[in-house]
C-alpha cells in the first residue's frame, strides 16, 4: 500500500512548492492538483496538509534555526535520505542572487538513512548560519530551508534575515530579527513575540530603555540581542518597523 505524504508550512513562512522535471524515471507529474498531487520515481504522492513545516530562531543568541516538519496524519511516516546530509539552504541578497549555499564545499558520509515520523511528532534539525555570517557582508537575505529527504525534493520555507557581525560586550553574537513588542515586564526587562508568535523576555540597556517611550503596543519591531554568560537575553537596538 502506497504511503501518502503532505505538505504545509505555516503562516509564517513562506512555501516554495518547485514544480518536478525530467524523465519519466526521474519525479512524474500526475496531476498538479492538490487532489492529485505529484508522484514519485517509488510511486509515493506527495499532498498539501500532512508534514506542518517551520523555521523558529533559537533562543540562544547563535545564528540558529530549528527547521521542523510535524506529522499531522493518522499514520507514522518514515523519510529517506541518500547521505548522512539531512537538509540545506542557501541564501539570497536583496537582488535575489543566490551568495551562500551550506552544501557548497561540504562532504556528506553516503548511506542510506531512513527517519520515521511518528504521528503527532515533530523531526527537527538546527540550521546553523555560521559560516554564512562569516562569509557575508552585514545586511538582510532570504534564508531559503528545505529537508534533503528523497519524498520532499522542492519544497521550501523560506524567511527574512538579518545578518551582522555586531558583538556584544564579550564579543558574543548580536542576532537581529523581527518581532511584536509586548510591553515592559518591569523597570530592566520588556517582552517581544517573534514571528512565530512566541514570547521572549529581554533585559535592558540604558539606550534601549530611553527608546522605549515611542514604542507602542503591538507596534511591529527590529530588535538586536545578544545572549550574555548568565543566559540572559540582553537588547542592544529597537527600531519601530
Amino acid at each position: 500500500m502506497k504511503k501518502f505524504f503532505k505538505v504545509l508550512s505555516s503562516v509564517t513562512l513562506a512555501t516554495l512548492i518547485i514544480a518536478a522535471c525530467g524523465t519519466a524515471d526521474d519525479n512524474e507529474n500526475v496531476g498538479g492538483s492538490p487532489d492529485t498531487g505529484y508522484e514519485d520515481s517509488n510511486g509515493d504522492v506527495i499532498y498539501d496538509g500532512d508534514l506542518a513545516m517551520d523555521l523558529i530562531a533559537n533562543e540562544n543568541g547563535a545564528v540558529t534555526y530549528e527547521f521542523q516538519l510535524t506529522n499531522q496524519t493518522e499514520e507514522d511516516i518514515d523519510l529517506t535520505f541518500s547521505s548522512l546530509q539531512e537538509y540545506d539552504y542557501i541564501l539570497k541578497d536583496e537582488e535575489g542572487t543566490t551568495v551562500f549555499q551550506y552544501s557548497d564545499g561540504r562532504m556528506f558520509g553516503e548511506a542510506f538513512v531512513e527517519k520515521t515520523i511518528e504521528v503527532n511528532e515533530t523531526y527537527a534539525v538546527e540550521v546553523d548560519l555560521s559560516d554564512a555570517s562569516q562569509a557575508l557582508e552585514d545586511g538582510t537575505y532570504t534564508l531559503e530551508v528545505w529537508s534533503v529527504a528523497n519524498e520532499l525534493d522542492g519544497v521550501r520555507s523560506s524567511k527574512e534575515v538579518t545578518l551582522l557581525q555586531e558583538t556584544g560586550t564579550n564579543g558574543e553574537a548580536v542576532i537581529t530579527e523581527t518581532g511584536t513588542f509586548v510591553g515592559q515586564i518591569d523597570n530592566n526587562s520588556v517582552e517581544f513575540t517573534d514571528v512565530g508568535g512566541e514570547p521572549r523576555a529581554f533585559r535592558l540597556t540604558e539606550e534601549v530603555r530611553e527608546f522605549l517611550d515611542v514604542v507602542q503596543e503591538n507596534d511591529a519591531i527590529i530588535y538586536s540581542y545578544y545572549e550574555n554568560e548568565d543566559g540572559q537575553l540582553i537588547l542592544t537596538e529597537v527600531i519601530v518597523d
